[in-house]
């Protein structure tokens, strides 16, 4: 039997394109003879990545990481408060007790006018009748003299008012002696509180003496002078409380001066009504420390 021919070899396969970036080694062009093995070049391996970097991890300040150790290693989360309703509720109290403080005193305001139209109040007005002197006595010395005096003070009060009436409380008066060099003292005393009613006259007095007060020879002269021709001056001053009622309405007890300036000295008493006869000086009033005024 003849023998077969030999087979031809078959047609080399194509390598497939690789997908990676790096593009392929270039293969031989020659052709394989008939009956030897294809050889191909050994792959090369990639070179080998250097091993990441390791950072150090910082450890905390003192006072955090023992902050943290106290919590329990949990960090500190700050919590937000919401302090707007808060805020907006105390403002409103404020707001509404500001209002009702203000209409309050609208309230006063308009019932003060309301009552002054209706009862037209006026202040009352005083006067000092003429000082008598029970008692007077200067030593005569050549360098010191002293001097013994007692007077007797008596403030007159008219209340021109047809609805008010006025209630003067407890207090005291003092009576000085003018001079050029400086006002004498001559003592003080209580005095009496007393009720004035409307469209009425009242009085108050009381007496002040003093002994043994000392002034240079000067002044002694002066003095002596002036009582020979009943020429001494006095001042007068009065400080007690008062309040003011009309009808239902009632006022609370106020600080009240009176002062007296310019007080003439009696003229001998007349025999047959032994009352002090004289001008009368006019007194100034200050509630609470400011003169009273009138509006008329």
């Amino acid at each position: 039997m003849a023998d077969k021919p030999p087979l031809a070899p078959a047609p080399a396969m194509k390598p497939k394109a690789k997908t990676s970036a790096a593009p392929p080694p270039p293969v031989a062009a020659s052709a394989a003879a008939p009956g030897q093995a294809r050889t191909t070049p050994p792959l090369k391996k990639p070179p080998l990545a250097p091993p990441p970097q390791v950072r150090p991890q910082l450890k905390p300040p003192p006072a955090l990481q023992y902050r943290q150790q106290q919590q329990g290693g949990q960090p500190r989360k700050r919590r937000y408060r919401n302090h707007r309703g808060g805020g907006c509720s105390g403002r409103r109290v404020c707001c509404l007790a500001t209002g009702f403080v203000l209409l309050a005193l609208c309230l006063a305001l308009a019932a003060a006018c309301l009552a002054y139209l209706y009862y037209h109040p006026r202040p009352p007005s005083f006067h000092l009748q003429p000082v008598s002197t029970t008692r007077f006595r200067v030593g005569n010395s050549s360098a010191v003299s002293a001097m013994d005096v007692t007077v007797a003070v008596k403030v007159v009060s008219w209340n021109p008012n047809d609805k008010v009436s006025f209630e003067y409380g407890d207090g005291e008066g003092r009576a000085e002696l003018a001079d050029a060099d400086g006002d004498i003292a001559l003592g003080w005393a209580p005095v009496a509180g007393f009720d004035h009613r409307a469209r009425s006259v009242a009085a108050v007095g009381f007496v002040a003496a003093a002994k043994g007060v000392v002034v240079d020879e000067a002044v002694a002269a002066r003095v002596r002078d002036r009582y020979r021709r009943r020429q001494l001056a006095f001042k007068v001053v009065v400080d007690t409380h008062v309040s003011a009622r009309a009808g239902a309405l009632r006022t609370g007890m106020v600080p009240v001066r009176l002062l007296c300036d310019g007080g003439a000295m009696a003229p001998p008493r007349d025999g047959s009504s032994g009352s002090v006869v004289g001008p009368m000086s006019k007194c100034q009033v200050y509630l609470f420390r400011v003169r009273w005024f009138s509006l008329n």
